[in-house]
């Protein structure tokens, strides 16, 4: 089965790396729905606070992380070697400028290194965070591609 087809069928199991302003958001949105949804985040306090049902961010109430808990389909962990489970991974990394107001890319460089240890055919990889134009088709796919599989 592809993964296009456990998309629409929503058998696919969604990682989102990176649970801040970008990525909790878009984690409760795949849980709401229906999908299995694992949470990535090199902070293990944002891990623990999601297991615990606590929001850390101010317009995420942490009733909503509660409910979403309550369905059995969330995961938060900070263990990126789970990634090899997820059918599509979405990396939703900080993008901070520096001082020549251009974007700070290790965090999204680090998150691709990540998947390439573990990547196998057929995953979908998107990136969320906000870059130049360029990054996925040739920065991220040089880093990912030198696993031998293609993009």
């Amino acid at each position: 089965m592809t993964v296009l087809e456990k998309i629409k069928g929503k058998r696919a199991n969604i990682g989102v790396i990176g649970l801040g302003y970008v990525g909790l958001p878009l984690l409760i949105e795949f849980v709401g729905a229906g999908f299995q949804v694992t949470g990535f985040d090199t902070d293990p306090a944002k891990v623990k606070s999601i297991t615990a049902g606590k929001s850390y961010i101010k317009h995420i109430p942490s009733s909503r992380i509660k409910e979403v808990c309550k369905t059995g389909r969330l995961k938060a962990t900070t263990d990126l070697g789970k990634l090899a489970d997820m059918d599509a991974i979405l990396i939703c990394v900080p993008t901070p400028l520096n001082e020549h107001r251009e974007p700070e890319m290790s965090y999204v460089f680090n998150s691709t290194r990540s998947i390439a240890k573990t990547l196998r055919k057929g995953q979908l990889v998107v990136l969320e965070s906000t870059t130049y134009p360029g990054t996925t088709d040739h920065d991220m796919r040089r880093i990912l591609e030198e696993t031998g599989l293609k993009v």
